[in-house]
């Protein structure tokens, strides 16, 4: 052979070689591309499911203090009720008062028989008691429109879907709005004690935030069930440019052969239908989508403190 001959064969031989080469290459490239495509499509399903797993919790969550929240809309919804009532036949006896005294002025004087009815009307409706009463009436009611309005606006701010929007909130409010409607579970028999620092407002979204205060409340209020003097202590404060939300209780505390597993999705320690195992799991999630950590410190027989810290964003 040749020195051209074995120059073209060679040449056919790399051509070949580079052919077969690219087109593996391209199929290599086209699978891969695929894959990937399939990739996000699985991670657009995936956020999917999550948004939905931490709907159904909030649902779930909410149903469960359904009944709790409207106990607490109903206190003091009936005393304002029956304080209208009150104030109604209130009302209509001064009318009576006042249509008297017209008549009287028009005739410009009183005889015996107007002072009499005068005086009967003061002693059948209690005036005197009415006038005395009816400052505290009124200042009963106030309280009691402001304190349903409260608990509706609690459970507003808790519920609130801006789809994953997020705003300029200050957490502290967030706190307080959780603990106004978890007053039903809280009761007269945990003690509630709030020390929330001033600290900055920072861009985040306050629905998942309380949804996550909710858990973890709810969580102290149930290690707190079988624990005399019981108590929670929730704090709020900023350290090197991060907020940091402590809720700590002096219940049942955490077993550390548990403790390691809290935050895994299905994870519980309840009977069977009393727990999703889903409420920390979607805690964590929050948190660590707020580019935030979570962690808690437990004793078993004396408490949990769980502690949240959060980058403060503008």
């Amino acid at each position: 052979m040749s020195e051209t001959e074995a120059y073209k064969a060679a040449y056919q031989r790399e051509k070949q070689a580079r052919l077969a080469a690219e087109q593996l290459l391209e199929v290599k490239t086209r699978n891969l591309f695929l894959a990937n495509q399939q990739l996000l499509d699985q991670n657009s399903q995936l956020k999917e499911q999550q948004a939905l797993i931490i709907r159904t919790e909030k649902l779930a969550t909410l149903g469960t203090l359904a009944a709790g929240v409207a106990h607490e809309i109903n206190n003091p919804l009936a005393f304002v009720l029956s304080n209208m009532e009150s104030l109604k036949r209130y009302v209509e006896a001064y009318n009576t008062l006042l249509k008297l005294g017209h008549r009287w002025l028009t005739e410009q004087q009183l005889t015996e028989q107007q002072t009499s009815q005068l005086q009967d009307l003061i002693k059948q409706q209690d005036l005197d008691f009415i006038c005395e009463d009816v400052a505290e009436l009124l200042s009963d009611t106030d309280q009691g429109l402001i304190r349903l309005r409260d608990i509706v606006q609690g459970l507003r701010n808790f519920s609130h879907d801006g789809n994953n929007e997020r705003i300029q909130y200050n957490l502290n409010e967030g706190l307080n709005s959780t603990l106004k409607i978890l007053q039903s579970e809280l009761k007269n028999n945990i003690k509630v004690n709030c020390q929330l620092a001033t600290i900055p407002i920072t861009k985040c979204n306050p629905g998942e935030l309380n949804q996550v205060f909710l858990n973890l409340i709810m969580n102290a209020c149930h290690a707190l069930s079988e624990t005399r003097d019981a108590q929670i202590d929730i704090s709020t404060d900023t350290e090197d440019d991060s907020i940091v939300i402590r809720i700590k209780d002096n219940g049942s505390g955490i077993p550390e052969t548990v403790l390691k597993s809290i935050f895994d999705p299905f994870f519980t320690t309840k009977p069977v239908g009393q727990g999703t195992g889903m409420g920390l799991s979607i805690a964590y999630g929050i948190i660590q989508d707020h580019k935030g950590s979570i962690n808690v410190s437990s004793t078993e027989g004396q408490g949990s403190c769980f502690e949240i810290r959060l980058p403060v964003e503008a």
